[in-house]
């Protein structure tokens, strides 16, 4: 058992350890990264802070501005490179892998197990180190979808991390969070208690209004 959990251990560091180390040995991918990399650094150089711009003077109004903050705070504290730019990115892979181990905790699961299972999945372990959308809505998907669990099981508390967690969602890429979060939940509230008690029963375990005050 010692030996088992010890390699876990080992798997874990090493692919988080090795994801971050490569962040800065190739230059941004593709047109996705470059632009989204060009932004935060405008976002720097120009010091608007509130609208990401697709050039000088040409606001971009494609996607929340989530990701560009993150990558500018980045680059505002450490300078500018590959490194600075995808680093942001990467702790919010950390982040999540840490919140699903906590899940699997709380739920009597092995949380080493669900951190390492994540944390060497290629399609995760490529996106927590890329300046993109992705890994911030995935931070906020995954808040929500434990938050709303936890909540719907009588922890009134998490229903706001659930509904903080849906915010992140929106400013990390917009509606498509809530979209995304309901094609998850709405199917299982249905098989649990039916079509119209699910709606019954996301009003009396929810702070749907509180939530929004």
């Amino acid at each position: 058992m010692i030996n088992k959990e010890r390699a876990l251990w080992t798997l874990l560091i090493g692919a988080l350890l090795i994801r971050l180390l490569s962040l800065g040995l190739y230059p941004l991918m593709d047109t996705t990264e470059s632009r989204y990399g060009e932004m935060a650094r405008m976002m720097v150089e120009t010091g608007n802070w509130l609208t990401p711009l697709f050039d000088y003077g040409v606001p971009f109004w494609g996607k929340p501005p989530l990701f560009t903050w993150m990558s500018a705070a980045s680059v505002e504290l450490f300078g500018l490179s590959e490194f600075t730019l995808r680093l942001p990115h990467w702790l919010a892979g950390v982040l999540v892998v840490w919140a699903s181990a906590w899940f699997a905790k709380k739920n009597g699961y092995n949380p080493l197990v669900a951190a390492v299972v994540l944390s060497t999945t290629l399609v995760f372990s490529i996106s927590a180190g890329a300046v993109m959308t992705d890994m911030a809505l995935t931070v906020g998907l995954t808040l929500a979808m434990i938050g709303f669990y936890q909540c719907w099981r009588g922890e009134t508390l998490w229903g706001y991390i659930g509904f903080a967690g849906l915010a992140i969602g929106l400013l990390a890429k917009g509606p498509v969070a809530i979209v995304l979060f309901g094609l998850a939940v709405f199917p299982w509230m249905v098989v649990q208690h039916g079509i119209i008690g699910a709606f019954v029963e996301l009003w009396r375990r929810f702070p749907l209004i509180k939530a929004h005050c």
